[in-house]
């Protein structure tokens, strides 16, 4: 993929829109059914997988808007509706991210990267930063942040696609000896309470879910589910359990969303399947 391409990809990513409103579970609708269409959706079609979802006809046509204005959908003839190439590249990133959540083992491989970048780069760097922070990294020192090991790649790709490879040294590295413990280390690099935080909702979140006693209610169960898990994998690195406090909810949270994903994934692809081809 091209460096505008790549780019084009990570901007899309978005962490601040609120779980649960009309656009972020469109946007969740997008990347879960209409990517895979082999062909452009009528809008209505749209209309009828967001209503499903719990989301107003009105609701769902301003979030439909601001979607095709930040380029997650797009418009073709005949008020049909498909996902662009970049939102496809972003979608597809993500489906790595969500579906697979990965959790470090204590003797698990770091990336680190270290970057210098001069004074007329500023704007770039404040880019680099928000885009290792969404990636999942811990800032251990000005210029020098850490990653899972299994991010490597995208670190890479971050650094290409903000054409500042040149400026940056990555290096794969095991053995650590941290200043403090690695808890705190850990509490130091990441904001450990924000995860915390968002893990619990989750939590809370899966717990209110209505019984799933038809596909359609197993349909709305499972958006729902994704919309409010989805930005946690991005956030959450899945730390080593010596660097995690004790009790850490990220350990249930990803445990209920494996259970919901198993019982309810099939039932809502195949309501979603029969409400597109109705």
């Amino acid at each position: 993929m091209a460096a505008s391409s790549q780019l084009g990809a990570f901007t899309l990513d978005d962490f601040e829109a609120r779980s649960g409103s009309a656009t972020s579970i469109i946007r969740t609708i997008a990347g879960l059914y209409i990517r895979h269409e082999s062909t452009p959706v009528a809008r209505g079609k749209v209309l009828d997988l967001a209503g499903a979802a719990g989301v107003s006809a009105p609701a769902a046509q301003t979030a439909v808007s601001r979607l095709i204005d930040k380029s997650i959908l797009e418009n073709t003839d005949e008020s049909r509706l498909r996902v662009p190439e970049a939102a496809q590249a972003m979608f597809a990133r993500g489906n790595r991210r969500i579906f697979t959540p990965r959790q470090m083992r204590d003797e698990d491989q770091w990336c680190l990267a270290a970057y210098s970048l001069p004074e007329s780069m500023r704007p770039v760097r404040h880019q680099l930063r928000k885009h290792f922070g969404q990636l999942g990294g811990g800032l251990a020192a000005a210029g020098l942040w850490i990653f899972p090991a299994y991010l490597h790649e995208e670190v890479l790709q971050i650094l290409t696609a903000l054409q500042v490879r040149a400026h940056a040294t990555v290096f794969i590295a095991q053995t650590h000896d941290f200043p403090s413990t690695p808890a705190e280390a850990a509490k130091a690099w990441w904001d450990l309470d924000r995860l915390e935080a968002l893990h619990h909702s989750f939590l809370a979140h899966a717990e209110q879910l209505p019984e799933a006693d038809t596909d359609e209610m197993a349909y709305r169960n499972y958006v729902l589910m994704i919309d409010a898990w989805r930005t946690l994998p991005y956030l959450d690195p899945g730390l080593p359990p010596m660097m995690l406090p004790e009790h850490w909810p990220g350990t249930s949270s990803r445990r209920r969303f494996a259970e919901l994903s198993e019982a309810l994934e099939h039932r809502a692809s195949h309501f979603a399947s029969r409400l597109l081809r109705a």
